[in-house]
């Protein structure tokens, strides 16, 4: 990003026509292969928290409403104290959202350029949808949005795609409270190369025995010295 202005507010642009509950509108109710999933996390700067929040929920979100091809776009805070605490998560029908006139001038408002330094350590990524699903429906306070980020050594990238899409997210999807799973790859060179969002009920369903189990299959066992720098963190889908 070109500039803190870029960072904090070009940045921003297609992330926060978010209102607490998830998704506040979309044009469909699917998340189709190849749609682009942008990650955007970042700190706020506490004092400025709540003018923050009514900047977004006032003047931004309604500018960005009106943007062609934005999916669903949700919201999340870290539950844990690593990492930057505030998740955005959004969908994109394709590249072409991130150029258009509506969507860059969103970020060019006099407010938004009085908001932009309360941001802070912010992180955005774009990645192309490689297992899609359906969105959640009902999103509320409470339920979980996991992410999990890892490598793959090149030699086992086929089986561990294998495993992911034929094994591993069908015994996820189900367990009880597992509601929603995306995979999706880094467009980028920064960070790691594979996405993969889950949305759940809440914080217990990850101790449930037949969850644990889907990780602890023969086939996974297989691949784990393939498997490099996985991090996850659950993020509470989030309203004021």
């Amino acid at each position: 990003m070109k500039s803190t202005l870029g960072i904090g507010l070009v940045t921003l642009a297609g992330l926060i026509m978010i209102f607490g509950l998830g998704a506040v509108f979309c044009y469909s109710t699917e998340v189709e292969r190849g749609h682009l999933i942008r990650i955007v996390k970042m700190d706020v700067e506490p004092q400025n928290e709540a003018e923050f929040n009514r900047w977004y929920d006032e003047e931004y979100q309604p500018l960005l409403r009106k943007v062609p091809g934005v999916i669903a776009t949700f919201r999340g805070k870290n539950l844990s104290e690593k990492g930057q605490r505030y998740l955005f998560l959004y969908v994109h029908k394709n590249w072409d959202v991130q150029k258009s006139d509506l969507y860059r001038g969103a970020s060019a408002t006099k407010w938004a350029k009085e908001v932009e330094p309360f941001l802070k350590n912010v992180d955005g990524r774009n990645y192309e949808v490689i297992l899609p699903g359906p969105l959640p429906s009902n999103l509320k306070r409470g339920n979980i949005i996991r992410t999990v980020e890892m490598n793959v050594a090149p030699e086992g990238e086929q089986d561990f795609n294998d495993w992911y899409n034929k094994e591993h997210v069908p015994i996820l999807s189900k367990v009880p409270g597992v509601m929603n799973i995306w995979r999706a790859v880094n467009l980028g060179e920064k960070g790691h190369k594979y996405l993969t969002i889950y949305f759940q009920e809440n914080m217990s369903v990850q101790q449930r025995e037949d969850y644990k189990k889907a990780s602890q299959t023969d086939w996974r066992k297989r691949l784990q010295p393939f498997i490099k720098d996985i991090v996850g963190t659950n993020y509470e889908a989030y309203m004021d």
